[in-house]
C-alpha cells in the first residue's frame, strides 16, 4: 500500500519528521571511538584464518571542484598526480592488509568518493593491478564504481570495460539550472545521457543513478522534471535522498544557504512524495527508505530473497558480512566490530609511511549490540521483523529483552505496530517512510545520550 499525495499526508509526514542517524551501521559512526591496532590484527586474522568473503571498499577523496552541497569527505583539486601518488600509497595499505587475508576470497569490489573517475585511465589500471596482486579476488567479483558524468571521459569508459566494472552510481542531484545554480554543481540531461548509453555498451548492466530532494530553489514543477528526466535513462536502480543540511559540520554548506532558503518539512515531504508516486508510477519498486529498483534488476532480485542489506554505501545486495575499506576515511565493518581510517589525507599518509594500519577510530559491539543491530538492519531493509526469529538467533525472549522499546513504540503515533500473537512489528506505509524514527526507539545509544551529535532529517 502506497500513501496517497494529499496536503493532510504531506503535513502527517512533515510533523513525524525528527532528526536522527541513517542506520547505515549499528552503532551509528557518532559512537565510534578510540580503537587499538592490534584489535584490527586479530579480526584481520580471524576473517583471514575462516576464509571468509570480503567486500573491498576503496576511498578516492578527490574532486576537480566542491559542490556546495556534499557531504563527503572530499578534497578539491585538479592535480591529477595527486592521484598516482594516492594509487601508490593505498598499494603500500594494500601489503599491510593481505598478509592477513590472503586466504579470504574477494567477492566485491567497491570504488567511492569523491570522485573515482578523478584517476585517469592509467591510473586506475593500477589500482585493479594492485588489488589483483596483494588480494584473492574471484573471478565473478562484482565490481561498482561511483562516476562523476561532468569528468568521465570516452577513455576511463574503455578502461571500465576492459576492467569488467558491471555497476555504476551516477550522481545526478537536480536538473533544474536554478537549482544547480544553488548547488555550485552544472550537469545537464545530455551529459548524463550519453555517459548512461557508453557505460551500456560497455558492458554495464546495473546503473543507479541518485537524486536528491530539498535542495533550495526546488519546485514540485522542476522536481518532476528531474523525475521524467531520470526515468527516461531508464537505470536500474535509483536512490531518492533527502538534503542532509549541516552547516555546524560542513561550513562549505553555508554556500548553500546564500544561494536560496533551504525547504522546510512541509516542502521535503512533498517532495518525497511527489517522487514516490513518479517512480513507483513508471514501474520502479520502492525497496526501501530511499531506493527504487527495476522488477528484474539484482537489486530487486536481492530484496525479493531477502538478501538485500544496509552498509555505509546504502541499501545493497549482501555479498559479504566482512567489508574491509582502503584509504582516508574509509570505514570497515565486521559482525564483530567496525574500524575508520584517519579522515584528515596527511595523517592517514603518516600511518601509510610508518608501515601501520592506518585505524582512526572504532568500535568493538558487544552482545546487545548484536541483538539491536540484527533487529535494526532488518526494519530497515524489510520495513518488519520476527521477533520470535530473533530470539532464537540470539538466544533471548526478544520481547520481554525490548519490553520498554515495544510500550515506547506507541508512542510514535502510528509508525509501526508490534502483535504480541504473531510476534512481529511491522511498520504502516507512514512508518516506512520513517523507518529511521522507528529504528531510533531501539537504539540504546540514541535513547541515552545527553547531547546528541547532529543528525539529517529522517524525510
Amino acid at each position: 500500500m502506497m500513501l496517497q499525495r494529499t496536503d493532510e499526508t504531506t503535513a502527517c509526514l512533515a510533523e513525524h519528521a525528527a532528526r536522527g542517524p541513517r542506520y547505515t551501521s549499528y552503532p551509528p559512526a557518532t559512537q565510534f571511538g578510540p580503537i587499538a591496532a592490534d584489535r584490527v590484527r586479530q579480526e584481520l586474522a580471524r576473517i583471514g584464518r575462516a576464509s571468509e568473503p570480503v567486500s573491498l571498499y576503496v576511498h578516492v577523496p578527490f574532486c576537480k571542484s566542491l559542490c556546495a552541497y556534499c557531504g563527503c569527505n572530499v578534497i578539491p583539486t585538479r592535480d591529477e598526480n595527486r592521484g598516482v601518488a594516492y594509487v601508490d600509497q593505498l598499494a603500500t595499505e594494500m601489503t599491510l592488509l593481505s598478509g592477513q587475508l590472503f586466504t579470504a576470497k574477494i567477492v566485491e569490489i567497491a570504488l567511492g568518493g569523491g570522485s573515482p573517475n578523478f584517476l585517469e585511465p592509467k591510473t586506475l589500471r593500477t589500482l585493479m593491478a594492485a588489488i589483483d596482486r596483494y588480494f584473492s579476488v574471484s573471478p565473478d567479483a562484482r565490481k561498482s564504481i561511483e562516476l562523476d558524468p561532468r569528468r568521465t571521459t570516452t577513455a576511463q569508459i574503455e578502461a571500465l570495460g576492459e576492467l569488467r566494472f558491471n555497476s555504476i552510481s551516477l550522481g545526478v542531484q537536480d536538473f533544474a539550472a536554478e537549482v544547480q545554480d544553488a548547488i555550485r554543481r552544472h550537469q545537464s540531461v545530455t551529459q548524463t545521457k550519453w555517459l548512461v548509453e557508453r557505460c551500456r555498451a560497455a558492458g554495464m548492466k546495473d546503473i543507479n543513478v541518485d537524486i536528491v530532494y530539498g535542495l533550495p530553489r526546488q519546485t514540485e514543477g522542476s522536481f518532476t522534471d528531474t523525475l521524467d528526466a531520470v526515468i527516461d535513462l531508464a537505470p536500474e536502480r535509483i536512490a531518492l535522498f533527502g538534503y542532509a543540511h549541516l552547516p555546524d559540520k560542513l561550513p562549505h554548506q553555508r554556500l548553500v544557504e546564500r544561494a536560496g532558503r533551504v525547504l522546510d518539512g512541509f516542502e521535503r515531504a512533498s517532495l518525497l512524495l511527489l517522487g514516490i508516486e513518479k517512480l513507483t508510477g513508471a514501474g520502479y519498486i520502492h525497496l526501501g527508505l530511499d531506493h527504487f529498483a527495476k522488477p528484474g534488476s539484482p537489486l530487486a532480485k536481492a530484496a525479493e530473497e531477502h538478501r538485500m542489506g544496509r552498509t555505509f554505501q546504502g541499501y545493497v545486495e549482501h555479498r559479504a558480512d566482512n567489508i574491509i575499506g582502503l584509504g582516508t576515511s574509509a570505514i570497515s565493518s565486521t559482525p564483530r566490530m567496525f574500524w575508520q581510517n584517519h579522515s584528515i589525507l596527511t595523517e592517514w599518509e603518516a600511518a601509510i609511511d610508518a608501515r601501520q594500519l592506518p585505524v582512526r577510530r572504532g568500535f568493538v559491539l558487544d552482545r546487545d549490540d548484536r541483538v539491536r543491530r540484527a533487529l535494526i538492519e532488518e526494519l530497515m531493509c524489510e520495513g518488519e521483523i520476527d521477533l520470535a526469529a530473533l530470539g532464537r538467533r540470539y538466544d533471548v525472549d526478544a520481547e520481554k529483552y525490548f519490553e520498554t522499546e515495544l510500550r515506547d513504540l506507541e508512542s510514535l503515533g502510528g509508525l509501526a505496530a508490534h502483535d504480541a500473537a504473531t510476534h512481529r512489528i511491522t511498520t504502516t506505509p507512514m512508518g516506512k517512510l520513517l523507518v529511521r524514527n522507528v529504528c531510533m526507539v531501539f537504539d540504546r545509544y540514541f535513547r541515552e545520550s545527553v547531547e546528541r551529535p547532529q543528525f539529517s532529517s529522517t524525510i
